[in-house]
């Protein structure tokens, strides 16, 4: 009896390489990772961007808070202004004798967010 083997086009039993399907499933896996890490990246980007924009507001409060100190107790007064985009309010209350609280309020809006603000309080004696 003879043998007879059947051989395939490819030259062996076992065929290699890619089909088609299983490379646009990969590229499919790849494009969908590349989506979410863009996503990420922007995410990061904006949030960069709010806190530095908070910090430029905390820095114009304690700025605001240390000039109204400088004038001393006598000439501490209320004050309101624009620095940079930022919205500032300024205001001195008598605590207690020879004591005034500043309070300065810092406000801004970024982009199309509803409107943010940050408010830091210092005193001023009259000593």
């Amino acid at each position: 009896m003879t043998e007879r083997r059947m051989h395939t086009a490819s030259g062996g039993g076992r065929e290699r390489g890619v089909t088609l399907i299983e490379l646009m499933v990969a590229l499919l896996v790849i494009a969908v990772g590349i989506m979410a890490l863009s996503g990420v990246q922007t995410r990061s980007s904006n949030d960069v961007y709010a806190t530095g924009r908070q910090t430029r507001a905390l820095s114009l409060a304690q700025e605001k808070i240390e000039e109204t100190r400088a004038g001393g107790f006598a000439a501490a007064a209320a004050d309101t202004g624009t620095s940079d985009g930022f919205d500032y309010i300024t205001q001195v209350d008598s605590v207690n004798v020879g004591l005034r609280q500043i309070t300065v309020t810092v406000s801004w809006t970024e982009g199309t967010a509803s409107p943010r603000s940050i408010t830091l309080d210092g005193l001023v004696s009259a000593r």
